[in-house]
């Protein structure tokens, strides 16, 4: 058997095992917890550019975008996990008041965590891809995922799927999502960024500037 690299069982080998490794270091570079966010910027990066098919080193281009994207990325992450902390504890608190006033107020910390989750979403692939203020890729995170409904409902369905893979069956896929799992998601998520972020690639508005 003749062996060919450039056959499509070993270019998918190839992207198989690239994809395992970016998860691994991904993994790894989030373990002080506070470089989440630099992890997921870096990972939206490579991902991104694999989804426009534009290539280049996979590992080399992770850990330039974590070091350049590290302080902004940082903090967007801190900050967004003591508001969800807080939201998530007003809302149990007000919710076992039994008021109606501790129920509207439970409302509104829901309201707040579906509007941090849905910032939370979009805000670090802007971030891999966009020159911005931290404030104003809060700002655009937000005003991207209502903006494109559908994209934002396939975002969240891809991560419904995600899970339930992971909890729903055997022991041997839950292995392969803990493998390639976040690499794997970033990627699934890109192809649908992609397309969100060519409105504003090909007619830049005020508040997203294109990288460099």
């Amino acid at each position: 058997m003749k062996f060919n690299p450039d056959s499509p069982f070993f270019q998918f080998m190839n992207s198989l095992a690239a994809f395992i490794g970016l998860n691994v270091i991904f993994l790894i570079t989030c373990l002080p917890i506070f470089t989440i966010g630099p992890a997921l910027t870096a990972l939206y990066t490579v991902t991104l550019k694999e989804a426009r098919k534009e290539g280049g080193y996979i590992f080399s281009t992770y850990f330039k975008a974590f070091k350049e994207n590290f302080r902004q990325s940082a903090a967007a992450f801190l900050i967004q996990l003591v508001l969800a902390l807080v939201f998530l504890f007003n809302a149990h608190f007000w919710g076992e008041q039994n008021t109606v006033l501790g129920n509207a107020l439970m409302f509104v910390m829901t309201a707040l965590l579906v509007v941090l989750a849905l910032t939370f979403m979009y805000c670090y692939p802007l971030m891999a891809r966009f020159d911005n203020t931290l404030t104003q890729s809060m700002k655009n995170a937000f005003f991207v995922a209502i903006t494109h409904p559908k994209f934002t409902l396939g975002l969240a369905g891809i991560l419904a799927v995600y899970l339930f893979f992971c909890f729903g069956f055997s022991d041997f896929a839950k292995v392969f999502m803990i493998l390639l799992g976040f690499s794997f998601l970033a990627y699934c998520n890109s192809m649908l960024l992609v397309k969100v972020f060519q409105d504003y690639e090909e007619e830049p508005v005020e508040c997203i500037l294109e990288k460099e």
